[in-house]
């Protein structure tokens, strides 16, 4: 690596300019991305923070433990829009929450489908009200936190959004290590390169803090970089993991095999007997209701110490008619790639640490714009050096 990087090193002017023309114009947009990725690192808190009439609930004597989850979700269905069709079924990360019920419907004015929430207290199975939670194409309409979301993955323009984001991602790591490349000091000179010289000229303070945050804070840009293309490209992510391990599909396609036109479909109490019965410990976090008549239920119920705890990897696939396990994933039956995979998201958001890992994220979502300042005015610091030193030769001619 340090041969490397000395060669490179060799082509110092070359690495100037790509470093500065991927930080002027890439370095923008990790502004943005960096910024946001600040807020998201406490997307869930802020979110109950923000809308607490839809999704907290008071809890007393008399309400403090749930209803039959029948009764809730029949609450959430009489509220649903006579062209909704609903999705899954969200539990509460904590007792003062309430349960979400997903659906779909039309949007009024494109051919897409919006995604909605029904908020339903476990308590009470009152309605504690609906919102519309994602239009993909007009992001404006989204509740704040699913607008910063988008912003943060897709700059707001769907798909094609998110392959300029990703892009955009390639080449800010090329920036980092291009950084990396022309701060790399000379034998001898290790710990001055460190070190933030003061008191200095306002161009000698500017240039000290650009590579001291720029190095201090490669190693965690990189893999905040490295994750993020991996989220935006999954399935080469997957590919390219899959050459090293062998990776499970996140979500393979099930039919339940017992159709019969005439047979009653099993209800959300007996799936949890079902789930509770193969797996007593853990979490719930969601079930996904059949999506036809072939479809399945599919669980979500998080294991015991699971560093994703908002996505688990411990999910269920179950029969709507006759109840039968059809698929099962759990933690001990996974592959090195699995478990690789499994902690990216989590690493990406700071959720592995808890609450020192999302301070982490929310502190290197700051980074990006103290670079950015810093590089830019250090680039109008040398422009203007550059003119001046110029007009200065012109006139002694």
């Amino acid at each position: 690596m340090i041969m490397l990087l000395l060669s490179l090193k060799s082509r110092r002017k070359l690495w100037l300019k790509v470093h500065l023309y991927l930080g002027l114009f890439a370095g923008a947009i990790f502004v943005l991305i960096g910024l946001t990725g600040c807020l998201l690192a406490f997307e869930l808190p802020l979110d109950e923070w923000l809308n607490p009439r839809l999704m907290t609930v008071p809890t007393s004597k008399e309400h403090n433990s749930y209803l039959p989850l029948n009764t809730i979700v029949a609450s959430g269905l009489k509220a649903l829009p006579s062209n909704g069709k609903v999705i899954s079924l969200g539990f509460p990360r904590h007792s003062g929450l309430a349960f979400d019920l997903w659906f779909e419907q039309p949007s009024p004015k494109a051919s897409y489908q919006e995604r909605h929430q029904i908020f339903i207290n476990p308590y009470t199975a009152e309605v504690t009200g609906e919102r519309l939670l994602i239009d993909f194409k007009r992001i404006w309409r989204n509740p704040f936190k699913d607008f910063v979301l988008r912003l943060h993955y897709s700059l707001g323009l769907a798909s094609t959004g998110m392959n300029i984001v990703g892009f955009i991602g390639i080449g800010l790591l090329f920036s980092v290590i291009t950084g990396l490349v022309l701060w790399w000091p000379s034998p001898g000179k290790l710990k001055k390169s460190l070190a933030i010289k003061y008191p200095s000229s306002t161009e000698r303070l500017t240039f000290d803090l650009h590579k001291t945050f720029g190095f201090y804070s490669s190693f965690v840009l990189l893999f905040l970089i490295a994750s993020g293309i991996y989220l935006i490209f999954p399935d080469y992510g997957r590919s390219l993991v899959g050459v090293f391990s062998p990776v499970s599909l996140p979500w393979p396609e099930f039919q339940s095999a017992t159709f019969v036109s005439d047979k009653k479909t099993i209800n959300l109490e007996q799936v949890v007997a079902i789930t509770d019965t193969r797996f007593p410990e853990g979490d719930y976090r969601w079930i996904a209701f059949p999506n036809n008549e072939q479809g399945v239920y599919v669980v979500g119920k998080a294991e015991i110490g699971e560093v994703n705890q908002k996505s688990p990897y411990r999910r269920l696939w179950i029969d709507q008619y006759s109840g039968n396990i059809i698929h099962e994933v759990e933690q001990r039956n996974r592959s090195v790639g699995d478990l690789f995979i499994e902690w990216i998201y989590p690493l990406h958001t700071g959720e592995a640490f808890g609450f020192t890992g999302q301070m982490i994220i929310l502190i290197s979502g700051l980074i990006p714009t103290v670079l950015y300042v810093t590089g830019f005015i250090r680039w109008r610091q040398k422009r203007r050096a550059a003119k001046h030193h110029q007009l200065y030769a012109q006139t002694t001619k």
